[in-house]
């Protein structure tokens, strides 16, 4: 008899486990950059938060915010890391991508340079490299460069670059570049190995989202409880990162592929628990700074609201619920 209840109790727990996998909603979440402001993802991933909410997310590396618009748009990735140009870009054109949670507000790209070039001025006639066309690094660096005088792609020649920030600053140490666009912590090492860390574009940009988590109104509407879940998984990957120093630099330094420990607690201290945003929450002065930019060569942006790009409702929820 105890045999039988025994194998009875292995047939629940088989029943149970098998019925909790089948539930798991599948979703394809993007990050753009090896960046720790995209760690949240890495972690959520990792430590086991997607699991926790019944999600099993495949984490795809998509370098550009251009390219992730387009593989949201196509169905192949159902969220994604993205900065607001090329958000805002295809909403203008007719898409449906909205922001549902924001890690970074504030421009977290730094322009390095030859240490020969100790000015922005002195880029004219040179070349800066950016990821691909129409993501964070190249959008930002156009706005820069006009505010400083320079004509993108006339005085300055911007070259896209179909390689991680890594492989940036490896062109950059061939000479075969004069200037490269990169985050924290890439911005670290660039400065121990002598380059200039010219500009640090939140000197100039003072809204921006550059790790900005966003997703589709379909599959809002068609799967809210999903996209829920996965803002829970999103605050409760931020809330590891303020809480647990040595994971986050076990995850960080796996995805970076950095094996150096002082150099991952540098970073952590001093660049990561102070971009990162606890709360999440889209911030409207990011959305209304790019639109001013977008209203310069697009008549529909100077009509466009910038709750338009924004759905704060699954945040509002949990923040009202406590969570």
């Amino acid at each position: 008899m105890a045999q039988l209840i025994k194998l009875y109790f292995i047939a629940f727990l088989l029943l149970f486990f098998t019925s909790a996998v089948a539930k798991a909603e599948k979703v394809n979440f993007s990050f753009s950059s090896l960046t720790g402001s995209e760690s949240p993802l890495w972690i959520a991933k990792e430590v086991g938060f997607f699991k926790k909410h019944g999600i099993d997310a495949e984490l795809v590396y998509i370098v550009g915010g251009r390219v992730v618009v387009q593989a949201m748009l196509a169905g192949e990735v159902q969220m994604g890391v993205s900065g607001p140009g090329a958000v805002i870009r295809s909403n203008l054109a007719g898409g449906d991508l909205v922001y549902v949670a924001v890690a970074t507000t504030k421009a977290d790209f730094t322009l390095v340079t030859d240490k020969s070039i100790t000015s922005v001025e002195q880029l004219r006639g040179k070349r800066v490299g950016i990821g691909q066309f129409g993501g964070g690094p190249d959008y930002t660096a156009r706005i820069v460069l006009e505010k400083y005088g320079l004509k993108p792609d006339q005085d300055v020649r911007i070259l896209q670059m179909l390689t991680g920030q890594p492989g940036r600053l490896a062109v950059l140490q061939s000479g075969a570049i004069e200037a490269v666009v990169i985050n924290p912590p890439l911005t670290i090492q660039a400065r121990k190995m002598g380059f200039n860390l010219l500009l640090e574009y939140s000197m100039v940009i003072p809204h921006f989202i550059s790790s900005g988590f966003v997703t589709t109104r379909r599959l809002i509407q068609q799967k809210p409880l999903v996209v829920e879940n996965c803002v829970k998984v999103l605050l409760d990957a931020v809330r590891y990162v303020f809480s647990n120093e040595q994971g986050t630099l076990k995850v960080i330094g796996r995805y970076m592929k950095i094996s150096d420990q002082p150099f991952l607690r540098e970073y952590y201290r001093e660049v990561l628990v102070k971009e990162l945003d606890r709360t999440l929450y889209p911030k409207i002065k990011a959305i209304d700074f790019v639109l001013e930019q977008e209203g310069k060569i697009t008549p529909a942006a100077a009509k466009a609201k910038a709750d338009d790009f924004v759905d704060r409702r699954f945040l509002d929820k949990l923040k009202k619920e406590g969570y």
